[in-house]
């Protein structure tokens, strides 16, 4: 791929992850990416770094040019993507992890490097990144974090919520395929539960036979995978890690609305 930074660059590979396939403009030597932060929650990076692996860069080139562009503009295209260039006016609150799955993942670790491109990548408007398709994007995320040794259920649920996100912001049927994607989860997952208490604590359930209506609830899974398109394996993942996430992400979730009650009737009295 063609270079896009000066002789002076001195490159490092990245010191969280050596291995990876990331690289940092460190003077030093010792592949350090410095932040600073300038707000609450916002930080600026200080140093330029890019990603370089030939597989996952020889995919790219095979799909963008299979979608269209003459491969001159395909290596200039991915050239530009796995570069990350530090600005002022571009602060980053790292990965975007909510503050109720933090249990799972922070917003920084070895995902860090992947999330902050893929961060430049996704864009307000629809498909306007450096690689012209969001969902290409996103599965770049996924290959970057899969050469950063991140584990393969975590990166792969991260990949099923940043598609999910991808479809949900390209508007018309696919917004809606997500809605009904969503309904027919919080029916699969009350199913399973339901069925899954009946069957081993003996739950009261309106259906004769749990064992069956637990049958019809996971087959659920896979009937709703193709309202996903072409990301219809991140429907997977995403259905079979709610069983588990969701509920540990309510009960994190109501924690954190007792803590802000609790911190609000402290300023409330005058505490400090």
């Amino acid at each position: 791929m063609g270079e896009t930074t000066s002789s002076v660059t001195r490159w490092a590979p990245w010191r969280v992850a050596p291995a990876s396939g990331f690289e940092v403009d460190d003077p030093t030597g010792r592949g350090s990416v410095g932040v600073v932060q300038i707000n609450e929650r916002q930080f600026v990076v200080l140093n330029t770094f890019r990603y370089s692996d030939e597989v996952v860069e020889n995919d790219l080139l095979t799909k963008l040019v299979r979608g269209g562009m003459e491969e001159p503009e395909a290596r200039a295209a991915i050239d530009k993507a796995r570069t990350f260039v530090p600005r002022e006016d571009n602060p980053t609150d790292m990965a975007s992890v909510p503050r109720f799955m933090r249990w799972f993942e922070d917003s920084y670790g070895r995902h860090s490097l992947a999330a902050l491109i893929h961060d430049e990548l996704i864009t307000d408007t629809v498909n306007s990144g450096a690689l012209g398709s969001d969902t290409l994007s996103d599965r770049f995320f996924r290959e970057m974090m899969r050469t950063s040794g991140v584990p393969w259920l975590k990166r792969w649920i991260m990949w099923s919520a940043v598609a999910l996100r991808t479809r949900w912001v390209a508007g018309g049927y696919r917004r809606w395929s997500i809605v009904l994607w969503l309904l027919l989860s919080v029916v699969g997952i009350a199913a399973t539960v339901g069925s899954a208490g009946a069957l081993l604590f003996d739950w009261p359930w309106p259906v004769s036979s749990p064992g069956w209506s637990l049958v019809v609830a996971l087959l659920m899974i896979l009937v709703a995978a193709p309202l996903w398109g072409r990301q219809w394996a991140a429907s997977l993942i995403a259905a079979v890690g709610a069983l588990w996430l969701v509920p540990a992400a309510a009960v994190t979730s109501l924690a954190w609305v007792v803590y802000r009650v609790l911190e609000w009737t402290a300023r409330t009295v005058g505490l400090r």
